[in-house]
C-alpha cells in the first residue's frame, strides 16, 4: 500500500469522504509500496545486482493487534498494535483503508512502551480514539515475521527495501503465510519507488499487495480466510465533489478501477466465475474512464493502457465466455437431467472451460501483467500524464470535475439515445453497439455518481442495468452458439450435435421472451429525466 508525506491533503480528502479515519496532524506519514513475492523468488532477488552490495540487517518482528470486544477500532477503520522488534517495544495506531480503495495514504502514530501492553492514553487526543481510552482491549491476531532490510540509493533517492517472511496467526489455529517486499521512500520522489519496483519485477514475479497486514489479519480472524472461497468485491463508490480538480477525479477513478481489478485477481485465478466477471467489469470501467478524460491524457500513456487492457481482456473474456456457455448448458440440463447428449455436451464444454482457466492463470502470473499493474499504479501516483507547458495538463489541473461530468454525461446520453431509435430494425451488430453505448453511459454515470443526487442516479442506473442485462443475455446466447459450434467441429458426434441443437432451441425461445422486456425497458429509459441537467 502507499502513503504520502502530504498530510494536509490527506486530512482534506478524509473530510471529503466523511471517513472515520482520524486527521493526520501529528502523525507519521510513510510512502510505502508493498509487493507479494514467493520466498524462493525473494531469495533470488537478494542475489541480484539491484540489491547486492547494500548493507543487510535482519531482525525478528512480532506484532500483536488489539481491539475492543465490539471491535471498535476495526469499525472505525483503525488498527492498534504492539510491535516488538529487536529490543524495542512500540505501540502503533494506523489507519486501515477499505479494500475497495487503492488509496494507501494512511497516517501512522507511534509511541514507545516500556512493556508489551497497549496504552490508549498515549493516543487520547487522536480523533476516533478519544472516547475509547477506558475501553477493555484484547488480542485479535499476531503477525510474526523475519525481516531482512537494506537501503538502496537509485539516482540520488533513498529507498528502504524490506523482505518480510512469516505468518499471521489468529484464534483457533488459523494461519496465513506472509511473504512480501516493502519499498519505503526515505528521500526523493515516489517515482524512484516505482522505477525500483519495475526493475525488481524484471528479476522475479512480484504482485501489488492491496491489503495491509492488519486488514489480512482481521479477515483471517473473522472468516478463516485460507479455507474460504476468495471474495469477489464490486466496484463501489468513488467519493468526488463538484469543485474537485479534474486531475484528482481522474486519479481517484483510475485508482478505483485498478483496486477493483486487483481485489478480484485471487478469485479469478482460483477459478471463481464472479472474480473473472468483476475483473472484466473493472477493465471496462477503466476503458470508459480513459475515454471520459481522453482530451486531457497524453496519447502515448492512454494507448499503452488500452493495449494492455485488450491483452488481459483476451484471457478474461475467453474464460468468461466458457463460464456463460457452461451455465447455459447446465440450465437446459436442469429440465432434461437424464439426457445423455446434453451430459456429453456439458463434459466437452467443461474441458474447454478448464483450458481457458489454465490460460488465464498463466496470464495473471505473467511478468507482463505485473508490470501493467505497477505501471498503471505508478502513473496514477506520480501523475505521469503531466507535461510541462502542455495545454492538456493545464486543463486537467485547473478545470473542475462537476462541469466536465455534466458535459460528458450529456454526450454519452445523446449517443445512447441515437442508437435506441429504430430498435426494431437493429440487427445483431446494431444491438451490440447499443449495448456498448448503454454500458458506457452507465459506467460514466456511476463513476460521477457522488456529485449528483443519489436517488436520481440510482434510479437511472437501474434502468440502464436492466437494459444492459437484457441485451447482454442476447449477446451471451449468440456467443454460446459460436462456442458450441467450435466444440462440435472439434469432436463431431451425434451426441454433441443433438445436445447443441437442444441448447439452441432453448436459447431461441428465451430470446423471443426477452424482446418484449427490452421494448418496455427502452420506453422507461426514454421517459427518465437526465439527472445531470442542472436547473
Amino acid at each position: 500500500m502507499l502513503a504520502r508525506h502530504d498530510s494536509a491533503r490527506k486530512a482534506n480528502r478524509m473530510a471529503d469522504k466523511k471517513s472515520a479515519i482520524p486527521p493526520v496532524t501529528a502523525a507519521e506519514m510513510r510512502y510505502v509500496l508493498a509487493l507479494s513475492v514467493a520466498p524462493e523468488d525473494a531469495a533470488r532477488l537478494w542475489q541480484s545486482d539491484l540489491v547486492r552490495g547494500g548493507r543487510l540487517t535482519q531482525r525478528h518482528v512480532s506484532t500483536t493487534y488489539y481491539d475492543t470486544p465490539n471491535q471498535d477500532f476495526r469499525q472505525r477503520t483503525l488498527a492498534l498494535s504492539v510491535r516488538r522488534e529487536g529490543g524495542r517495544v512500540v505501540e502503533v495506531l494506523e489507519a486501515m483503508p477499505p479494500l475497495a480503495a487503492l488509496d494507501g495514504e494512511r497516517p501512522c502514530w507511534q509511541a514507545p512502551l516500556t512493556r508489551p501492553v497497549p496504552d490508549l492514553k498515549r493516543f487520547a487526543k487522536v480523533d476516533g480514539v478519544d472516547d475509547l481510552d477506558e475501553a477493555p482491549l484484547r488480542p485479535v491476531f499476531t503477525c510474526r515475521l523475519r525481516r531482512s532490510r537494506t537501503v538502496l540509493e537509485p539516482d540520488g533517492a533513498a529507498v528502504t527495501l524490506s523482505f518480510d517472511e512469516g505468518e499471521i496467526r489468529a484464534a483457533g489455529g488459523r494461519r496465513l503465510p506472509v511473504s512480501e517486499i516493502e519499498l519505503e521512500l526515505q528521500q526523493g520522489t515516489p517515482r524512484a519507488v516505482f522505477e525500483l519496483a519495475n526493475a525488481l519485477t524484471e528479476e522475479a514475479p512480484l504482485r501489488i499487495e492491496l491489503r495491509s497486514k492488519a486488514a489480512r489479519g482481521y479477515a483471517l480472524a473473522q472468516r478463516g480466510e485460507p479455507r474460504g472461497t476468495p471474495a469477489a468485491p464490486k466496484f463501489g463508490r468513488v467519493a468526488l465533489h463538484r469543485s474537485m480538480a479534474a486531475e484528482d477525479a481522474l486519479a481517484m477513478i483510475l485508482g478505483r478501477c485498478l483496486a477493483h481489478m486487483l481485489a478480484n485477481e485471487r478469485a479469478a485465478s482460483s477459478g471463481t466465475e464472479e472474480g473473472v466477471h468483476q475483473m472484466r467489469v473493472a477493465l471496462r470501467r477503466l476503458r470508459v474512464a480513459l475515454a471520459l478524460f481522453k482530451s486531457m491524457l497524453p496519447d502515448t500513456e492512454r494507448q499503452w493502457i488500452i493495449g494492455e487492457v485488450k491483452w488481459l481482456n483476451g484471457a478474461l473474456g475467453r474464460a468468461r465466455n466458457w463460464d456463460i456457455a457452461a451455465g447455459l448448458v447446465e440450465h437446459v440440463r436442469g429440465g432434461l437431467s437424464d439426457d445423455r447428449d446434453l451430459a456429453a455436451l456439458a463434459r466437452a464444454v467443461g474441458r474447454e472451460r478448464r483450458r481457458a482457466y489454465v490460460a488465464l492463470r498463466g496470464v495473471l502470473h505473467a511478468r507482463r501483467y505485473a508490470l501493467f499493474t505497477l505501471g498503471l499504479l505508478g502513473m496514477i501516483e506520480t501523475r505521469a500524464w503531466r507535461r510541462p507547458g502542455a495545454l492538456a495538463t493545464s486543463i486537467l489541473q485547473v478545470s473542475v470535475v462537476g462541469k466536465l461530468a455534466d458535459q460528458v454525461l450529456e454526450r454519452r446520453y445523446r449517443k445512447a439515445r441515437d442508437r435506441v431509435r429504430n430498435f426494431d430494425r437493429l440487427g445483431a451488430v446494431g444491438r451490440h453497439r447499443l449495448r456498448i453505448a448503454l454500458k458506457k453511459m452507465r459506467y460514466a454515470a456511476e463513476s460521477f455518481a457522488s456529485i449528483y443526487p443519489a436517488k436520481a442516479v440510482r434510479r437511472y442506473s437501474k434502468r440502464l442495468a436492466r437494459l444492459q442485462d437484457g441485451l447482454g443475455l442476447l449477446n451471451d446466447i449468440a456467443s454460446t452458439e459460436r462456442l458450441l459450434r467450435t466444440v462440435v467441429q472439434r469432436r463431431p458426434s451425434h451426441a454433441l450435435v443433438r445436445g447443441a441443437a437442444l441448447v439452441r432451441g432453448w436459447s431461441a425461445r428465451v430470446a423471443v421472451e426477452c424482446e418484449g422486456e427490452l421494448q418496455q425497458g427502452l420506453k422507461r429509459l426514454k421517459k427518465a429525466e437526465p439527472f445531470w441537467r442542472r436547473p
